[in-house]
């Protein structure tokens, strides 16, 4: 790969984040209708769709992050993505944060170790953790895990997949995205903007996530079926003939 195609793949991945978040979007619209209607079996379906798309999602998201411009030297990208064939995403993750944190040389003391496990912690819980879970759902085991030689049944994973909701895959890609941003900042200026940044987006990202840690289907299903039935009282009121004084 030189310069030219790392361009050229920065762009695709660029592209391909726009058409996967429309795609998101769709999906969640749809639950959002099924679970208003109590339709449980789309839900069912149309939440393993949203899995996938996450995994499509996270996966390009990471890929647009090693291919930015002006960011990794090319041998660098080559040492994340042999990582990634060598062992698995969380590999080719931890991989790219060593070598970002490399180009830090102003700080001294505890900060880049500080800074590297902050950044281990959020890929602990939102690349590692779910990893397996994406797996299953991308090779079709829907319902039913199997080990990793398909030989038998997976039990402990067969019920993760039963507890996947639109919620929690929410909250999946909102800590994805945030550890992004606050890798991008880092590739992208080591030196200044990440110095500047890096705190407060933790802080967000931390105050986000936890705010939506908080937050249940059940509860999402009561709040869209309230602001349907708001929304049908409008409609209703406006429609109504006005009554001659």
């Amino acid at each position: 790969m030189d310069r030219k195609k790392q361009l050229e793949v920065f762009q695709a991945q660029t592209a391909n984040l726009r058409v996967l978040e429309q795609g998101w979007n769709h999906t969640k619209r749809g639950i959002h209708r099924d679970l208003i209607a109590d339709n449980q079996p789309s839900v069912e379906l149309q939440t393993k769709l949203l899995a996938l798309i996450y995994c499509a999602w996270s996966e390009t998201a990471f890929s647009k992050l090693i291919h930015t411009p002006h960011c990794f030297e090319l041998d660098e990208i080559r040492q994340i993505k042999a990582a990634g064939e060598k062992g698995s995403i969380v590999t080719a993750w931890g991989k790219c944060v060593a070598l970002a944190l490399k180009k830090i040389q102003s700080r001294n003391g505890n900060y880049v170790p500080n800074v590297k496990q902050e950044l281990g912690r959020l890929i602990k819980t939102y690349v590692e953790e779910p990893s397996q879970l994406r797996n299953k759902v991308a090779h079709g085991q829907w319902r039913i895990a199997l080990n990793s030689k398909n030989t038998a049944q997976n039990p402990e994973l067969t019920a993760s997949l039963a507890d996947i909701d639109l919620v929690k895959l929410d909250l999946l890609k909102e800590g994805c995205e945030g550890l992004c941003l606050i890798v991008e900042s880092l590739i992208e200026s080591p030196e200044k903007a990440f110095h500047r940044d890096y705190w407060p987006l933790l802080c967000q990202v931390k105050e986000r996530l936890a705010n939506s840690a908080r937050f249940t289907l059940e509860a999402k299903t009561q709040l869209l079926k309230q602001k349907r039935s708001l929304a049908g009282d409008i409609t209703l009121r406006s429609t109504r003939p006005a009554q001659a004084g």
